[in-house]
């Protein structure tokens, strides 16, 4: 093998680790982007809404993470990252959910609207956090 035949499978290896780390980090974008959805919808809107979000979200978490477990290549950061903003996401639901049982306020008002926002953006806040941290190591913005 010469030495620019090398290069060039060097080259095409780290573009199949940065491909697969980039569609982790977009399946950590789209959690963020979906969680938070959710979480607006069950805490400032109609209570027919729950089940039909939660059931969405959870049947989209699974199809991501079965499609991200299947990738064969990963980078260092990537693997680094993902259990702890997996724990952090579940941490930050189950409080978020303890908020949603038994301290949000059910009287349409204000207070009602600016905490919920705040619950759905700490409660999905994980995810981006992972997400940001990957593309910033990918090159991308």
């Amino acid at each position: 093998m010469s030495a620019d035949a090398a290069l060039r499978e060097v080259d095409r290896a780290q573009g199949a680790v940065r491909k697969a780390t980039r569609r982790g980090a977009y399946f950590f974008l789209g959690m963020w982007l979906g969680s938070t959805g959710c979480w607006l919808a069950m805490l400032l809107g109609p209570e027919t809404v729950y089940s039909y979000v939660n059931l969405a979200l959870g049947a989209l978490t699974v199809a991501g993470f079965i499609y991200i477990s299947r990738q064969r290549v990963y980078d260092r950061l990537l693997s680094r990252l993902a259990f702890p903003v997996t724990y952090a996401f579940v941490g930050t639901t189950v409080v978020a959910a303890l908020y949603n049982m038994f301290l949000h306020p059910q009287e349409p008002g204000p207070l009602r609207a600016v905490a919920g926002v705040l619950v759905a953006l700490v409660a999905s806040a994980p995810p981006l956090y992972g997400a940001v941290r990957v593309f910033r190591s990918t090159g991308d913005r």
